[in-house]
């Protein structure tokens, strides 16, 4: 099927936008490249706490990286299916992911702690020692 030269450009138009947007190029907090895995991040009891979902990936293909106020996230979910299945639909692929994220606090990195259960990663950042609230006492 012959498609007409104004809608391949479009359809170009349409591609770089996408490849874009997923660099986080718009997102100053955020960067990343591959699929990207959805994170929360809050604070609580006085340090910051990130949950990712990262369904399929399994905890020796992850890499979690801790530096100052910056956590990054990266690895691969892999699916492999038998050479002999007949495909009727194809919606979960083997990806990589590589996504860095921006907290509002510096972490204390000796502390961090890690839990991954069932494809949820629950990281736990303490504040550092520079961030924490320092008491006024007035003379």
């Amino acid at each position: 099927m012959l498609i007409p030269r104004e809608f391949e450009a479009l359809l170009g138009l349409q591609d770089a936008m996408d490849r874009t947007l997923d660099t986080g190029f718009f997102d100053s907090a955020t960067s990343g490249r591959g699929v990207h895995p959805p994170v929360n991040i809050f604070e609580k009891d006085g340090e910051i706490v990130l949950v990712a979902e990262l369904p399929g990936v399994k905890k020796k293909d992850l890499s979690i990286e801790v530096k100052e106020d910056t956590v990054r996230l990266s690895g691969e979910r892999a699916i492999a299916y038998d050479k002999n299945v007949n495909y009727h639909r194809v919606e979960r692929n083997s990806s990589k992911f590589d996504r860095t994220l921006k907290l509002p606090i510096n972490v204390q990195t000796d502390k961090v702690k890690a839990e991954y259960k069932d494809g949820l990663l629950v990281l736990f950042l303490p504040r550092a020692e520079k961030n924490k609230p320092k008491q006024i006492t007035i003379q």
